[in-house]
């Protein structure tokens, strides 16, 4: 009696074994990139950086990456700081990012689009419009490196 209740305890461990295989593959399958590069800025005030989806970018909603980055004395006299962001699955993406410079902790548009400075990766400024998010996306399907960004 013992033995056929080992035996099915074997036959019980590879079928769970079979179904949890396949679901395992795929984890380890899943890849994760960084994202990261540099951003050139005019003035003084913390940057605002967002990694979005083409959901998050037509939709203004919150992006499921998104850093603040302090600008310190070093970055205002070099006009410049870098950024990173790790962890991203494969996608396309498209980044926004805005300087902060009277620190109200949000893009404060005018009649005439955005108050402060601002930027796209693949700058992107139509005249007479926001980017669209063709315009400035890209894909990750490895790390990005050495993204020039300017705010204007």
């Amino acid at each position: 009696m013992k033995y056929n209740k080992w035996m099915l305890f074997k036959k019980l461990v590879f079928i769970i074994a079979l179904f949890l295989l396949p679901g395992s593959q795929l984890l380890a399958q899943q890849a994760f990139f960084k994202v990261s590069g540099e951003i050139a800025f005019p003035k003084t005030g913390d940057l605002y950086i967002q990694l979005v989806t083409k959901e998050e970018f037509e939709s203004d909603k919150d992006a499921g990456f998104g850093i603040i980055v302090a600008v310190g004395p070093e970055d205002i006299k070099k006009g410049r700081a870098l950024f990173s962001f790790e962890g991203v699955p494969k996608g396309t993406y498209g980044i926004r990012c805005f300087q902060d410079v009277n620190g109200a902790g949000k893009m404060e548009k005018g009649m005439f689009g955005p108050k402060q400075p601002w930027g796209t990766y693949r700058p992107a400024r139509p005249a007479f419009r926001a980017p669209r998010f063709d315009e400035v996306a890209f894909e990750v399907d490895k790390n990005v490196e050495n993204i020039a960004i300017e705010l204007k």
